[in-house]
């Protein structure tokens, strides 16, 4: 997990939420599959052992008054072909529990949002789950550990990418960390196709696999307008 920021001091915020509870499960993935998506949409992919890194994550928040869930998938891209450095995320999907804040994200910042039921739960046994009206999508759920925590401060600040080309914005994430090791053997992670979202097969096909947990109890979230990709 890599924590790489970078900066733009003319980047003006639309957004900015504290207190946020956040429960996030980084993995990787088949590197030549994210290298197929991603040239498509003219982005390299970052990588660790010669692997795809993707997160999933899923944040509790209240934005001018609006209590609201939401849930991400991003993958990580690079600016060189070698992949070494965390430039930004590449955003094939995402989820908002308000339908206002659903139908704003798509016609305000173009971003790829839909409706879902989204749940959490950011202390120990931390949890994700994401339904689409009647079918789970998602269901992401830790074991009780037996070590305690790796607690940290991370902050990363970059672009997030838009499919179809449509740009990108800016996002700031920090906030105080526990970090715990995703098992496979015990902790549990399902996910299920779906005809309407096309990134869950992709989640499946890529062979995904979880890595760590992040959770943040008081953490920010910050985003920008949507830029042209020619911006920064």
């Amino acid at each position: 997990m890599s924590n790489r920021a970078s900066t733009n001091t003319s980047i003006q915020y639309a957004a900015n939420l504290y207190n946020v509870r956040e429960v996030t499960l980084h993995g990787t993935a088949d590197l030549s599959f994210w290298q197929s998506v991603l040239d498509s949409e003219g982005l390299l992919p970052y990588q660790e052992a010669d692997k795809a890194v993707l997160l999933l994550s899923t944040i509790d928040a209240k934005w001018r008054g609006f209590k609201f869930k939401e849930f991400v998938i991003a993958v990580g891209v690079c600016s060189t072909e070698d992949g070494t450095s965390l430039d930004g995320y590449y955003l094939p999907r995402a989820f908002n529990s308000s339908k206002f804040l659903t139908f704003s994200e798509r016609v305000f910042f173009k971003t790829p949002y839909f409706r879902g039921d989204i749940r959490l739960q950011n202390r120990i046994p931390a949890f994700i789950k994401l339904q689409d009206r009647t079918e789970v999508l998602l269901h992401a759920e830790m074991s009780m550990p037996d070590t305690p925590p790796m607690v940290e401060y991370l902050e990363w600040q970059g672009p997030i990418f838009l499919p179809n080309k449509r740009g990108k914005f800016f996002a700031i994430l920090s906030g105080e960390a526990e970090i715990y090791p995703f098992s496979s053997e015990v902790d549990t992670f399902d996910i299920k196709p779906s005809a309407d979202h096309e990134i869950f097969r992709q989640l499946i096909e890529s062979n995904f696999t979880g890595s760590v947990w992040v959770l943040r109890s008081k953490s920010r979230h910050a985003k920008s307008k949507t830029y042209n990709t020619d911006f920064g």
